[in-house]
């Protein structure tokens, strides 16, 4: 791709598929010529090859397709793609089929390092991001490739099939009853004194996760018509549809919210990257527990299991499609891992000591 300038204008000079096109970008500003060059450059090879689409395009149609069938994820979803968007633009990347794997390698190092999020003068470098939030872009982007091929749009295979992602093997420390009184008295000081829609929702949003195992997109999706005969009706990951009995603490949240829209939890700037941020930052600081929303989602499930739920409800309450992912929130402390053995001790005994004996023997 050449510019070159010719009279008052700026020109573009390409080859796409053997064929030279030659277009004015009515244009005197040199930068303001290259963002014109990208977009035309694209638009003439999704001509050139019909059966391919502008990346730009895709990520519309699929943001489209997410809203309309996963609110909950979308939310999300819709955060993180204009980043990858922004990379592929900035790397003459116009086309669906254009990505490869190794352009995948380059992305994942560039948001790793932050280059979406130049550091301003006086300010300190933000540190790099984990490895399990760039596995959360990958997996993005894997699934929509998927989605693709399954609309006909590209004929694969899916680049990320020769990407691998980061091992996160890092466990998650369980909250246990004293941190979690610590951070329920937190969020209620600052929800008394709020300095945002969000901080004054904010214990009731953390009632109301500890009651109900909801993620924190699904808080924030949950609309009046969702609430239905003492039940909610929750739209999940992957667009799965399950039903989670209210409680009389859920109950008595629900009980406070005024109706001033048509979303449960009053927060204008819901669809904001970063929301819960600083205040689940704030309540580690107060509290003096490392916290995060997620973490109620975990005690709820682990709080379960231990009063003597199943796994298979506790699986469908928190909407996994296998029992074994919720295996995942289960956890044990020194002291039930030291009651256990004990009770092995007492019950087993005697039977292991004459294992032993007849083993010597033989």
């Amino acid at each position: 791709m050449a510019l070159h300038k010719h009279g008052r204008f700026y020109w573009l000079d390409v080859w796409v598929e053997k064929k030279r096109y030659r277009r004015s970008l009515k244009t005197d500003n040199y930068f303001e010529a290259l963002d014109q060059a990208k977009r035309v450059l694209g638009k003439l090879k999704a001509a050139a090859r019909k059966d391919d689409i502008l990346f730009s395009e895709f990520c519309r149609r699929y943001l489209d397709y997410a809203w309309s069938t996963k609110p909950a994820s979308a939310i999300m979803e819709a955060q993180r793609l204009p980043k990858i968007q922004a990379f592929f633009e900035a790397s003459g990347i116009t086309l669906l089929s254009e990505v490869t794997p190794y352009h995948i390698e380059q992305l994942r190092a560039w948001l790793k390092e932050r280059k979406d999020d130049p550091v301003k003068e006086g300010k300190k470098r933000k540190p790099d991001r984990s490895k399990a939030t760039l596995n959360r872009y990958l997996q993005l982007l894997r699934g929509m490739f998927y989605r693709a091929m399954d609309w006909g749009l590209y004929p694969g295979p899916n680049p990320l099939r020769k990407v691998k992602f980061f091992r996160e093997s890092s466990p998650v420390k369980p909250l246990s009853e004293a941190e979690l009184e610590k951070v329920l008295e937190a969020a209620r000081a600052i929800s008394d004194k709020p300095a945002s829609p969000l901080q004054k929702a904010f214990y009731d949003l953390v009632q109301f996760a500890l009651n109900t195992g909801l993620r924190k997109a699904e808080l924030l999706g949950l609309r009046w018509h969702d609430i239905k005969d003492g039940e909610i009706v929750v739209r999940g990951k992957g667009d799965k549809i399950r039903e989670v009995p209210l409680n009389q603490a859920a109950q008595a949240v629900l009980a406070r919210q005024a109706r001033r829209s048509e979303f449960v939890f009053y927060i204008p700037n819901r669809d904001r990257p970063g929301l819960f941020r600083r205040t689940t930052a704030l309540i580690s600081k107060r509290a003096g527990v490392p916290f995060h929303f997620h973490l109620l989602r975990h005690f709820f499930a682990t709080a379960l299991l231990e009063k003597g739920a199943d796994l298979v409800t506790v699986s469908e309450l928190l909407g996994h499609s296998s029992s074994m992912t919720s295996l995942l929130y289960t956890h044990t402390d020194p002291d039930r891992k030291r009651r256990a053995v004990e009770l092995m001790d007492r019950t087993g005994g005697p039977i292991v000591g004459r294992l032993t004996q007849k083993t010597r023997r033989d």
